[in-house]
């Protein structure tokens, strides 16, 4: 890459050819009123905002004369720090370009501008294009507080802290001095940040609790907002500020807890499961001992075998019913802790082992089931998984079928690609109730008082989709049906 000198470039300022483009394009329409100047490198061609020309004191048509124009309009205490930092940013030596000097406009008063600048690059790396946008911060500026953040010590530490650090005026919001984590942060461009304000990024409800908050202490530590909406569809964040009220600007950290609240989010929900499992499967693990203890009992003191045989089956159901809880916390279980290895899965033969299963479990009487299986390639899988799930919403799908229907049927449906397998299992029989809908994956959840089950099934589905990387889709219509639907990730 070509590197620019001092010299060449005030030499190169100093003999631009000016071009008016005022009113041209749609990104005239756009800046507003801002001030701002643009600078094409490669044919040494300025252009200057309508609200620069103002700020220099030229009408939209004059010719403005460039020869020692920099040198008459910034204060001389300042020129060579502007030009020595135009000139490392050009040149690639810092990053962004961000100062506060002294303009004089044609009042002859000298103002305090913020200019932030953002360049294009060629192929060979060399800047071809400049863009700096001027910010009016005089007021702020010889305000008591204002040099806190901008004074030359603490400049670079500012610049490149890891946390974001931001000032804003308390009434407009507008935002004064950031670095550039912060812009990072909330993904803001170099072209949008002259117009960005802290209640466009927060949003509405978190500024409010924020101004009440500084307003009556005057400081802020570790306030956790979420933030919706702005560079990504969800953000936390720890929030601290401090509020100078006499020069009206607040100076905030911010610190991204997205990840670490994400974490939280998901302990204290393993906590409510947790809870939630110990109390339920101990009752249901104890139900079928205390039936299974009190039939002992009855078989005992009874004389009549026709009725120590009903206490036998009574007994042996209790059995299957606890055997059944316990391989379904053995099933989740293992989905929490074992991942074997993925292997080619034919799809009709899986179905028809889980149909013939548990078909001839229940009185299936006018019951027809149909399958059809489209799967031209190879289905690659956790074999286990899929028959969890094949297996758990086909024994539903007999198991609640109508028996007031005089046609009851289950269509399962399978469409194989190389990037997934679109699996659904569908039936006419007693579907569930829209309240109940919702909470059907639910740990111990029952939807139906004529549930035989632990309430297990389906939260085993949601855990073992959710390790497949499967997408789940439920319609249901009390008494007219359900419709489960997988998109499987073909991990072939």
């Amino acid at each position: 890459m070509k590197f620019v000198q001092v010299t060449d470039l005030l030499e190169r300022l100093d003999k631009p050819d000016f071009v008016i483009r005022q009113g041209e394009g749609a990104d005239l329409k756009q800046e507003g009123k801002a001030i701002f100047w643009e600078w094409d490198f490669e044919n040494n061609r300025l252009y200057f905002s309508p609200q620069m020309r103002q700020l220099f004191g030229y009408s939209p048509d004059e010719v403005i004369p460039m020869d020692g124009l920099w040198r008459k309009h910034i204060h001389p205490e300042d020129l060579n720090k502007v030009i020595n930092h135009l000139v490392d940013f050009i040149n690639g030596i810092i990053t962004t370009y961000e100062q506060i000097f002294r303009v004089r406009p044609v009042t002859g008063k000298y103002l305090w501008m913020k200019s932030e600048a953002t360049l294009k690059r060629n192929a060979e790396g060399e800047a071809i294009w400049a863009k700096a946008y001027y910010t009016d911060v005089t007021a702020l500026k010889e305000q008591k507080g204002y040099t806190k953040l901008g004074g030359d010590k603490y400049r670079n530490l500012f610049q490149n802290s890891m946390i974001a650090m931001v000032r804003n005026d308390l009434t407009t919001g507008i935002i004064l001095e950031a670095n550039e984590k912060f812009w990072d942060l909330f993904f803001i461009t170099v072209d949008e940040r002259h117009r960005t304000k802290c209640q466009d990024i927060i949003g509405e409800k978190n500024s409010k609790i924020i101004y009440q908050l500084l307003k009556e202490g005057g400081s802020i530590d570790d306030l956790e907002l979420e933030i919706k909406g702005w560079g990504r569809s969800s953000l936390w964040i720890s929030f601290g500020a401090i509020l100078y009220e006499e020069e009206g600007v607040v100076d905030c950290i911010i610190k991204d807890i997205t990840e670490t609240k994400s974490s939280l989010i998901e302990l204290q929900k393993v906590n409510f499961e947790l809870d939630s499992f110990i109390y339920h499967s101990s009752h249901d693990l104890r139900s079928p001992l205390r039936s299974i203890l009190g039939l002992i009992d009855v078989f005992r003191l009874e004389k009549n075998e026709k009725v120590k045989a009903e206490c036998i089956a009574k007994i042996e159901s209790s059995v299957k019913r606890l055997d059944a809880l316990v391989i379904d916390l053995l099933s989740i279980s293992r989905n929490d802790r074992i991942n074997d290895p993925h292997m080619s899965i034919n799809f009709m033969v899986e179905i028809n082992s889980s149909i013939t299963s548990y078909y001839y479990t229940r009185d299936n009487e006018g019951l027809e089931i149909v399958t059809n299986v489209h799967q031209p390639i190879e289905f690659y899988s956790d074999l286990t998984r899929i028959r969890i799930i094949l297996n758990n919403l086909i024994s539903n799908a007999i198991k609640y079928r109508s028996k007031h229907k005089d046609y009851s049927y289950i269509k399962v449906d399978v469409q194989v690609d190389e990037e997934k397998a679109v699996l659904e299992i569908e039936d006419n029989g007693e579907g569930i109730e829209a309240s109940k809908l919702p909470h059907i994956f639910d740990m111990f959840y029952r939807a139906t008082e004529k549930s035989e089950g632990s309430g297990l099934g389906l939260y085993i589905v949601k855990k073992v989709a959710d390790k497949l990387n499967a997408e789940i889709q439920v319609r249901s219509e009390e008494l007219e049906g359900t419709n489960f639907k997988f998109v499987i990730p073909n991990t072939k």
